[in-house]
């Protein structure tokens, strides 16, 4: 199984700094946002890694890549440990950057990396927030045991319900997202947040989905919802795990604050 990481998007809520770095390098800690999730996929068996990105987003490239004169520089000084920290970015995995041509958001970004998935299934998650590692194994494992789509889902509180795709679970399978809706009408309170198992075939499903007239953007949840249509079951993953924003400057802030306070963190896993 392949994995996809989408990196292309304008992240203005933490403009200015976004303008030239993108947010998926932002550091908590002493690592880039995305470096926590590259590390993570690969602990649990996954070696090859599609990165989406965008025209001004080469810098996430260059830092899985290698750095001649930097590595000459610390080779010459004798900072063993500082050579040694950077060269294992590079081999941390399989990459492959694909460029975004067109911003049309997620799903049409998840497009971009058609060509490279040869496999009936692929993790699919974002770059830009930290998720406890273990999220990653568990999905995993549920999809070996169904052989079919998974996605992570969390709870939210009954009242918040209406800022996000809310879930409809029945029978322990997904059968409907709803946008956004009234906190009285809302089918639950589980939403969908970042990680995904999804099929080879859901490119092209998305290559027909029509861009939404409103936000003029190919919207995943119209993808999952023709996915269904083709009779393909969707289970949910659902847990009380521990999510790391980095997607304001006060979630960035604390995530720096509680992962240099967790020993989870800190002993390396």
């Amino acid at each position: 199984m392949k994995a996809i990481i989408t990196a292309a998007g304008y992240w203005t809520r933490m403009l200015p700094i976004t303008k030239t770095i993108p947010k998926e390098l932002l550091p908590v800690w002493n690592k880039p946002v995305i470096q926590y999730i590259v590390e993570w996929i690969v602990s649990w068996g996954i070696k090859d890694i599609i990165i989406i990105t965008s025209q001004w987003k080469e810098s996430i490239e260059q830092y899985f890549d290698k750095n001649y004169e930097l590595e000459e520089v610390l080779r010459k000084k004798w900072k063993k440990e500082l050579l040694e920290e950077i060269n294992k970015i590079k081999f941390l995995a399989n990459f492959a950057f694909v460029k975004q041509k067109q911003q049309l958001w997620f799903a049409h970004a998840i497009l971009e990396a058609k060509p490279w998935i040869k496999e009936d299934y692929f993790l699919l998650t974002v770059g830009d927030s930290i998720f406890d590692y273990r999220i990653f194994k568990d999905i995993i494992d549920i999809h070996k045991q169904t052989k079919k789509t998974v996605i992570w889902l969390v709870e939210v509180p009954k009242e918040e319900v209406y800022k996000y795709w809310v879930v409809k679970i029945e029978n322990w399978q997904i059968i409907d997202m709803v946008e956004k809706p009234k906190v009285e009408e809302a089918p639950s309170n589980l939403i969908m947040f970042g990680v995904y198992i999804l099929p080879k075939k859901i490119f092209d499903i998305i290559e027909k989905t029509p861009v939404d007239p409103q936000k003029w953007e190919i919207l995943l949840p119209d993808s999952l919802r023709l996915l269904m249509q083709e009779w393909e079951e969707i289970y949910p993953y659902i847990t009380s795990y521990k999510i790391w924003d980095a997607g304001t400057p006060e979630s960035w802030l604390k995530a720096n604050i509680e992962i240099f306070n967790n020993k989870l963190f800190n002993n390396g896993s």
